[in-house]
């Protein structure tokens, strides 16, 4: 009966632990997307919503990442359905974030992204934790 109850301790204290990861992931990339560098780069079709920006990924970014940009949810896709995607979309499908590198270490973040295949821009972002709030302490796009 002991382990039974130390096991259900243990699972519901991981979940707390995935959960905060998630929030955590979703603040960080968020305020990538936000950086100020990066709204200089953003074209008219992309602030107008007329080309949607999508965020590719490989399992390390969650399916369900509820981030939004110029009033529209990203796109979170795998490649494979970025494929499927250009099949039936008519327009560019050019303004997609690639992460190279999306690390956490305690109250620490950074990001190194491309954004965009053609005239490709590099993001690099080191954030940092400060009561909850993630904050940029150091970055650059382009």
């Amino acid at each position: 009966m002991n382990r039974l109850i130390l096991l259900s301790v243990l699972a519901i204290f991981s979940l707390k632990l995935s959960a905060q990861t998630a929030k955590d992931v979703n603040l960080v990339i968020q305020r990538m997307l936000d950086f100020s560098d990066l709204q200089k780069v953003y074209t008219e079709e992309e602030k107008n919503g007329e080309v949607p920006l999508i965020i590719l990924t490989n399992g390390e970014i969650p399916q369900n990442l509820l981030v939004f940009k110029f009033n529209k949810r990203v796109k979170i896709m795998t490649p494979q359905e970025l494929e499927t995607f250009k099949t039936m979309y008519k327009g560019s499908l050019d303004s997609y974030f690639v992460f190279d590198t999306l690390q956490f270490n305690g109250n620490e973040a950074k990001i190194y992204a491309r954004f965009r295949k053609n005239d490709n821009i590099p993001v690099h972002l080191s954030l940092k934790k400060e009561n909850n709030n993630w904050v940029v302490v150091e970055g650059k796009a382009g």
